[in-house]
C-alpha cells in the first residue's frame, strides 16, 4: 500500500502539471487566432474568460490522455534516474506490481475524458460558436469606417459616408446589392446605424430618409421607392463561415446527434461515414488515457528513458504517431474502409505496443 502510494504520487503531480500547461499553450494560442477577430469589438475580460471556458472542454478531450502519458513517463523517469526502480525490483516489488497505480490513473482519465467527450465538449463547441458567430457581426460592424468601401460581404458593398453623434451610426449610407441570384438594387440613407442582428448570420441596418433603386435587367425594369424610415438584415453568413470554420459541426453534436447524422439518408454516405467515424471516436479518445497509462508504464519500468529530456521526445514522439495513425483513419474511413477498423486503428496500434512491450518486460524482467 505505502509503495502504490507513493508511485500514484510520483506520476499524478507532473499529470496534473503538464495537464494545466498544455490547455494553457493551447487556449493561448487560440486566443491569439481570436484577437484579429476581437480587436476593437469591446471585448472585456469577462468575454476572454468565457471564450477560454468554451475552448477547454475541447482541449481536455485530447489533453487528459496526453497529460496521463507524460505524467507516468516523467515520474517513473525520475524513479530510474534516482535508482529507486532497482531498489524495488531488489525488494521483490515486481514491474506488474508497479503499473496498478498507472492503471488506475488510466481509468480515472477514461472517466473524465468520456464524460468530456460526451457531453462537456459538444456543449461548449457548439456555445463557442455562437460566441465567434456573434463576436463576427461584431466585428463586421466595427470595421465599417467612413469614407471607405467595404467589400468583405461576397456581392455586397456599403459606404458610410460620415460619422454620426451615436454609436455605430453613420450620415450618410450606401449599400449596393450584387449577389447572385437576387435582383440588384442600390440603397441609399441619409442616416444609418449598423449593429450585430438579434438571429442569425445577419447585420441589423437601421435606415432614415432614404431611397431604394432597383433594377430588373432580364425584364428591362427601373423602380424607384423612398423610405421615411426602416430596418433590413444584411445576411453574412459567408464571412461568418469564413472565420468560424475551424468548429466542425460534427464536433457541436452530441452521441445522440452523431448517430442520427450517420443514419441520416439525405446526406451524402461520405457525410455519412464522417460522422460515424466521430460518433465511434468519442468512446476512442477516452480509452487512448488507459492506454497511455500503460504504455507509458511499460516504458518507463524498461529503466531506459532515465532524464526528461528523453522522456518528453517519447511522449512527443508517441503522440506523434497517435494523431497520424488518426489522420490516416480518416483517410481510410471516407475511401470505403470498415469505419469502425479506421476510427479504432491508433487504440489498437497503441494497445498492442504497450500489451506487447509489457509482455516482453514480463519474459525478460533484467
Amino acid at each position: 500500500m505505502i509503495v502504490d502510494r507513493y508511485i500514484l504520487r510520483q506520476i499524478t503531480l507532473p499529470s496534473l502539471a503538464a495537464f494545466f500547461s498544455l490547455n494553457l499553450l493551447f487556449v493561448v494560442v487560440q486566443l491569439l487566432k481570436v484577437a484579429e477577430v476581437a480587436v476593437g469589438v469591446g471585448m472585456g475580460v469577462g468575454d476572454l474568460v468565457g471564450l477560454t471556458v468554451y475552448f477547454l472542454p475541447g482541449f481536455a478531450v485530447f489533453t487528459i490522455p496526453i497529460s496521463v502519458l507524460c505524467g507516468v513517463l516523467l515520474g517513473f523517469g525520475r524513479l530510474t534516474g534516482d535508482g529507486e526502480l532497482v531498489a524495488f525490483a531488489s525488494a521483490g516489488i515486481s514491474n506488474l506490481r508497479l503499473s496498478h497505480m498507472p492503471f488506475l490513473l488510466g481509468l480515472v482519465a477514461v472517466a473524465l475524458s468520456f464524460v468530456t467527450a460526451a457531453w462537456l465538449a459538444p456543449w461548449s463547441t457548439t456555445a463557442l460558436h455562437r460566441a465567434f458567430v456573434d463576436l463576427s457581426k461584431r466585428h463586421v460592424a466595427y470595421s465599417l469606417r467612413p469614407g471607405r468601401f467595404f467589400e468583405e460581404i461576397p456581392g455586397v458593398v456599403l459606404y458610410p459616408r460620415a460619422a454620426a453623434a451615436g454609436q455605430d451610426a453613420f450620415d450618410g449610407f450606401m449599400m449596393y446589392d450584387r449577389r447572385p441570384g437576387r435582383t440588384r438594387h442600390l440603397l441609399v440613407a441619409r442616416r444609418a446605424r449598423v449593429g450585430p442582428g438579434r438571429g442569425g448570420n445577419f447585420l441589423a441596418l437601421e435606415l432614415q430618409d432614404g431611397q431604394v433603386h432597383v433594377r430588373d435587367k432580364p425584364r428591362r425594369l427601373y423602380s424607384l421607392a423612398s423610405f421615411a424610415s426602416g430596418e433590413i438584415g444584411i445576411d453574412i453568413e459567408r464571412v461568418i463561415y469564413d472565420r468560424t470554420r475551424f468548429i466542425s459541426p460534427t464536433e457541436r453534436l452530441g452521441l445522440s446527434g452523431l448517430a442520427a447524422a450517420a443514419r441520416d439518408e439525405r446526406l451524402s454516405q461520405r457525410e455519412r461515414r464522417v460522422h460515424l467515424a466521430a460518433w465511434h471516436r468519442r468512446f476512442a479518445f477516452p480509452l487512448a488515457g488507459l492506454l497511455f497509462a500503460l504504455l507509458g508504464c511499460a516504458l518507463g519500468t524498461s529503466g531506459r528513458l532515465p532524464g526528461r529530456r528523453r522522456t518528453l521526445l517519447a511522449s512527443v514522439i508517441i503522440v506523434a504517431g497517435y494523431y497520424l495513425s488518426m489522420r490516416a483513419g480518416d483517410a481510410m474511413s471516407t475511401k470505403g474502409w470498415p469505419v469502425l477498423l479506421a476510427a479504432w486503428m491508433p487504440d489498437m496500434l497503441v494497445g498492442a505496443l504497450a500489451i506487447g512491450l509489457m509482455w516482453y518486460r514480463a519474459r525478460r524482467p533484467g
